[in-house]
């Protein structure tokens, strides 16, 4: 039994069925894909959630893995360059994986800075390589085998002790430079402040690891690939299905019971977000992180999203594009330390339209803008400051991103607050990226897999390990059918 459709929860699904297991996977939503989405208004479309495609070698093991073929369920087209960022003074810099060129642009910035991103990526390429050998695909059942000697090696290799940002300054002297190769850490929904250096790897990831890709249709079509997968291995996927509780007797669990009844079962494998499980689907006595501990743990940040259809085209918009703030490290302070609205908002533009036409009507524009902002917070009313802070991001997307008359264009528009991402995909406090990454909540300080009071109930999602984002759930789902196969099947 599968609680939720998402990412993590049909990728194990299919997994768990071509071992022979006999799968049901009950989603709440009326579709699968749980953050993965997709929405349709008025001849518009949008991903409402992840939109850069990492790491095509994990899709490719996945469906490999079942004896298929990739190719036969997505194409993939890369993207190039990756993206644009937009500094506060306005130079700009494309991230690409056409070494000569990033080179290029990054001497346009910082004469002579060329040799230091060759430094920088090669220090990124050891960070990468042992990380996800070392530490991210790999179940840690038992502490000693996080803790061997050989690791506590690899974690100083990986610079899990060193500050990113100061660590970026080895590097480059320019702090535009600096902001170029850092502020990937906010897809983790932690500030590059105050992240691990070895998060380097993310940069190094999308300009050398394969670069950026974007499936043929939008990214919603990963979800329906997945269902698609799951269901030919025999996978029964229920949506409209609530789950209210999991049901304990004595130390197992025995099922779930939902809105149309109990449903009994073996193994119950949670990719509900992992504290909401904790915090409203367990008995309080079958909890081993209780509510306490659940408060506090460390949170990603949210996400403010305008989602807008438009009735004419920008030519200098990508794909992807990043526009960063005059005051780079007061932003990061407002959300990150302060967690009130940022004062200079920094935020990220999707038009996926430019590689789907069909994503808007001709000569339209599908928007969909992400602004950083704290996960729900005292600090912030929402109900009092909403409608200032969507002037106030309309506004910048006319001036800082160039969109000339925007608000006249406009034929669609929608957005999803803190709250929004709490009621609709069951995110404790509205983190749009679960649990943070910091230190002390990565390998195994992270929640586990696997419940310690109930041997029978496992967790899979962005809360758990190995972390967030679609790859790292992914390798997720594998690692935790693995646990389930050999230790459901002694």
């Amino acid at each position: 039994m599968v609680i939720g459709a998402g990412v993590g929860g049909l990728t194990a699904a299919a997994r768990l069925a071509h071992a022979g297991f006999s799968v049901t996977v009950l989603e709440k939503n009326s579709r699968v894909g749980g953050r993965l989405d997709r929405e349709e208004r008025n001849g518009y479309v949008w991903d409402t959630g992840p939109t850069l495609l990492l790491m095509p070698d994990v899709y490719r093991e996945f469906f490999r893995s079942l004896g298929r073929d990739l190719h036969d369920f997505l194409e993939l087209r890369k993207l190039s360059p990756n993206y644009r960022v937009r500094f506060g003074d306005s130079t700009t810099l494309d991230m690409t994986t056409d070494l000569s060129a990033l080179m290029a642009g990054v001497e346009a910035i910082e004469p002579g800075a060329g040799a230091g991103l060759l430094r920088f990526l090669a220090d990124a390429a050891v960070k990468y390589r042992v990380g996800r050998q070392r530490f991210v695909e790999r179940n840690f059942v038992h502490a000693r085998e996080f803790f061997s000697p050989r690791n506590l090696v690899d974690l100083l290799r990986t610079g899990a002790i060193d500050n990113y940002w100061r660590y970026t300054g080895r590097f480059f002297r320019d702090d535009r430079l600096r902001q170029a190769f850092s502020f990937q850490t906010i897809y983790l929904g932690i500030s590059p402040y105050h992240a691990p250096a070895v998060y380097a790897l993310l940069p190094y990831t999308e300009l050398v690891e394969e670069g950026l890709w974007f499936p043929s249709g939008g990214m919603y079509v990963l979800a329906e690939a997945l269902q698609r997968c799951a269901e030919l291995e025999g996978v029964e996927v229920r949506t409209g299905v609530t789950v209210s509780e999991i049901c304990v007797r004595g130390e197992r669990v025995w099922g779930v019971e939902t809105d149309q009844g109990d449903v009994p079962a073996d193994v119950v494998l949670a990719n509900a977000d992992l504290p909401y499980v904790y915090r409203y689907l367990l008995p309080a006595s079958a909890r081993d992180l209780p509510a306490a501990r659940v408060e506090r743990l460390d949170y990603t940040c949210s996400a403010y999203m305008l989602y807008i259809g438009a009735r004419r085209r920008w030519p200098h918009l990508l794909h992807h594009n990043f526009f960063l703030s005059g005051d780079y490290a007061g932003t990061l302070g407002d959300i990150f330390a302060r967690r009130m609205l940022p004062r200079d908002p920094a935020f990220y533009v999707c038009a996926a339209s430019e590689s789907e036409p069909h994503y808007a009507p001709p000569g339209g524009t599908s928007l969909m803008v992400l602004v950083p902002v704290p996960a729900q917070s005292p600090a912030v009313r929402w109900e009092c400051e909403g409608e200032a802070f969507r002037a106030r991001i309309l506004n910048l997307l006319e001036t800082r991103a160039g969109l000339t008359g925007l608000r006249d264009a406009i034929d669609v528009l929608w957005e999803r607050t803190p709250a929004d991402w709490r009621t609709v995909y069951n995110l404790h406090r509205g983190a749009a990226f679960g649990l943070a990454h910091g230190l002390f909540q990565v390998g195994w300080f992270r929640p586990d897999n696997r419940s310690r009071l109930l041997p029978n109930l496992y967790f899979v999602g962005a809360s758990t390990r190995p972390g967030t984002g679609v790859p790292l759930v992914m390798i997720g789902a594998r690692l935790v059918a693995e646990r389930i196969m050999l230790e459901q099947c002694a």
